[in-house]
């Protein structure tokens, strides 16, 4: 798995354990509430960067592939070792499909916005401040979740 998805994956896995956590553990974890949405802000960075990122790691593979002649032979699993029909030019790095990225990146906000939704719900943040703080991740707050239960 790429970094960009391994970061996205944490932050919102981590995001969605404080959500769930008591609220003795929660009041623990509230002072760093910034931090938090920090991280889940500075992922969804990461993965909006992912495009440009990429474009500058093929371009940078495939000139250096072109510029040296390189050539490589892939291990082959039936031989046990170098492929016959290499070597060969390798094969230009593979970008992460915009579904997977789209993916990561709802996890993000989901996972923020259950942990503020949270918050809320125990009285720590007010409806503004749920609002303000979800605009930050790019998530809108569903009117139906802010209904007593």
């Amino acid at each position: 798995m790429i970094y960009t998805l391994e970061q996205a994956t944490r932050v919102a896995s981590q995001l969605e354990k404080l959500a769930t956590y008591n609220v003795h553990q929660l009041a623990g974890q509230f002072p760093n509430l910034d931090f938090w949405l920090g991280e889940a802000i500075h992922a969804l960075q990461i993965i909006d960067d992912y495009p440009r990122r990429f474009k500058l790691l093929r371009d940078a593979q495939e000139r250096w592939v072109n510029e040296h002649g390189t050539i490589v032979s892939e291990y082959c699993p039936i031989c046990g070792g170098k492929c016959e029909f290499g070597p060969m030019r390798p094969s230009p790095p593979t970008r992460t499909p915009s579904t997977e990225l789209d993916a990561a990146r709802r996890s993000v906000r989901d996972g923020a916005y259950h942990l503020l939704l949270r918050l809320h719900r125990v009285g720590w943040i007010d409806k503004e401040r749920l609002m303000v703080e979800c605009e930050r991740v790019g998530t809108s707050v569903d009117l139906a979740d802010l209904e007593p239960r």
